[in-house]
Formats: structure tokens, sequence, C-alpha cells
């Protein structure tokens, strides 16, 4: 169920809004993907995997968990990247820091995406694919 909620809602959406924008501005898109992250809603509810949840990087970036699981020294790690991402775009417009993985801008046909992972952080153009995002298009939108 999270799959469907997240794909048709939020990751498809993000990705055609991005070839959007491509067309007029540079435009950088992410995923965030660490299956071990913890909640931002406190402790886990059994048998729901909440996990990856909208918005569980923040605590990569500002350094929080609200949970009962603190970063571990990867994660920790991986918010060291992201922030170091963050604030080369903010510096000079481009998401490009020395030693870490090239971070592509998004083109108007197919949103490239950089994959924000434990072990692996890399760019990626099966997105859309991996999202279902040509069946999801074929729907009416969903209000969230």
């Amino acid at each position: 169920m999270s799959a469907v909620m997240t794909d048709s809602t939020f990751a498809c959406h993000t990705a055609w809004t991005a070839q959007l924008f491509a067309a007029q501005v540079p435009t950088y898109v992410y995923e965030f993907d660490d299956p071990a992250s913890p909640t931002l809603a406190g402790a886990q509810v059994p048998g729901l995997d909440e996990s990856n949840a909208h918005s569980a990087e923040l605590a990569y970036l500002y350094d929080f968990t609200m949970g009962e699981r603190p970063l571990t020294p990867v994660q920790v790690a991986l918010g060291n990247r992201m922030k170091r991402y963050w604030a080369a775009f903010a510096r000079f417009g481009a998401p490009v820091v020395a030693g870490q993985a090239p971070w592509p801008a998004a083109g108007p046909g197919a949103a490239t995406v950089l994959t924000l992972g434990p072990v692996a952080t890399r760019p990626s153009t099966s997105f859309a694919a991996e999202h279902g995002c040509t069946f999801w298009r074929t729907r009416p939108p969903r209000p969230l």
C-alpha cells in the first residue's frame, strides 16, 4: 500500500513536475533511499513499514530524530554527503561536490534522479520506470 501511495501521489508527480521545470531552469531531483531510516513520527507501528517515508531525510539534514532510533554512523555519513550537496547548490546554483557522485540536472524529456542511499549514492535514469509512472499517468489524479 505504501508503494501505491508513494508512486501515485509523490514520486511520479515529482518526476513530471521536474521535467516541466527542466525545460525552463536547471532542475535537480533526488530520491531518498535508506530502508533503515528512523521515522520522524516516533516509534514504528508494528507491521507498518515507515522507513523512507515522506520527509524522513529531514533527520539527516538537520541532525534530529524524534523516534526511538538515533542515526547510525553510516546514516550520519549519508547526512553529511547530503548537506554538502545542498550547500553547494545554495552557494553555486548546482549541487557539484568534489569526491561525491555527480548529480546531473534533469532534462525536459526524462528526469535524472540522484538516489541517496547509506551505502551508495548514484544518478539514475530509471526512476520513472521503477515507480510505474507510465501506468500512473493514465489514472486520474488523486487528492492528498
